[in-house]
């Protein structure tokens, strides 16, 4: 597969080679400034999108909400809907449909930023008020507006009934107005968190790699592009769909598969999946041998007809290690 009078290890001229092979993917465009919208709903939904978009800040605008002002301390520029404008400090009192009715109070606030978005990612925790009244709500305006809709919503601890109970009504309208939603274990991030020696509201850095990973894929010129129709394409297949990342060492592209394949925090297995959108992305020494190891041995578990979507991106800050960024269809 590494084509004619191609070896292993050469580098130079490797993106002429794969232009050669993959014409159908190389029409070189990037969104533009402002089409990527990351929304942070509730004080850890805020958290987690404060943190992701220090990641890829300059490719994406934020959105804040929520009915605690001290959630908008973020140190980047931000746009911010406070659900508690009247003062009465009473936040929305785990009460999801307190939050989904101020939401709409505001919304004629952010309806402009919302309809120039190509591109929503919507951050929540689930169990409270704000983040299972207003996430589902912002979903569907931002659906409403045209924009693609990918969520990514913390369930909460099994010991926590009431939480629970509240998150799984909260879910099912999420899930109907998303064109992709990703559940997050917050038991799953938390052992994740004390793994890394990080703080699991903070998203233990996995949130945030995935985000950079998406954002970065469809916001930035690549060798092979992937664009939003493409992702449309893959999310519009019958079934779930997740969204997976994985990087480590050129040296060792079947480490960077296992973790993708083996993420702590999802919970769907991707084996036979009917579609696959898959990204891979190294620096200025990744070769056409690297790209191919990491593909075929990612997409050798999915479904033998698989509809799968290949985009590729060097990176001069990505010397040295493989990034996959997939989002997997069809299970």
């Amino acid at each position: 597969m590494l084509g004619p009078g191609t070896k292993e290890g050469d580098t130079e001229d490797i993106w002429t080679t794969i232009r050669t092979i993959y014409t159908g993917y190389l029409t070189p465009k990037s969104m533009e400034p402002g089409s990527i919208l990351i929304v942070g709903v509730g004080g850890i939904g805020c958290k987690w999108s404060s943190h992701a978009h220090a990641k890829c800040q300059q490719l994406s605008e934020m959105l804040l909400v929520d009915a605690d002002e001290s959630s908008f301390s973020s140190e980047f520029e931000a746009h911010c809907l406070h659900l508690d404008a009247a003062g009465s400090g009473k936040g929305t009192a785990a009460l999801p449909n307190l939050a989904a009715h101020r939401l709409n109070e505001g919304v004629a606030n952010i309806q402009e930023m919302l309809k120039n978005s190509e591109l929503v990612i919507i951050l929540a925790a689930l169990g409270g008020g704000t983040g299972s009244g207003a996430a589902a709500e912002l979903a569907a305006r931002s659906s409403e507006s045209g924009s693609l809709v990918v969520s990514i919503v913390g369930m909460p601890f099994a010991e926590q009934p009431l939480r629970c109970a509240i998150a799984d009504k909260a879910i099912p309208a999420i899930e109907r107005n998303s064109d992709l939603c990703i559940r997050v274990s917050l038991e799953r991030l938390a052992w994740q968190a004390r793994h890394r020696e990080s703080d699991w509201k903070l998203g233990s850095e996995w949130i945030g790699e995935l985000i950079e990973g998406l954002v970065t894929t469809l916001a930035r010129v690549g060798k092979m592009n992937l664009d939003l129709m493409d992702l449309r394409t893959i999310v519009g297949r019958p079934g779930n769909a997740t969204l997976i990342v994985g990087n480590g060492a050129i040296s060792d592209p079947d480490e960077v598969v296992r973790m993708a394949r083996d993420s702590p925090l999802s919970e769907i297995s991707i084996d036979g999946a009917k579609g696959c959108m898959i990204q891979v992305e190294g620096g200025p020494d990744m070769t056409l041998g690297h790209l191919n190891m990491v593909s075929e041995a990612f997409v050798s578990t999915l479904d033998d007809d698989c509809q799968v979507i290949l985009g590729a991106r060097a990176s001069d800050d990505l010397v040295g290690r493989l990034r996959l960024v997939a989002v997997v269809s069809g299970l």
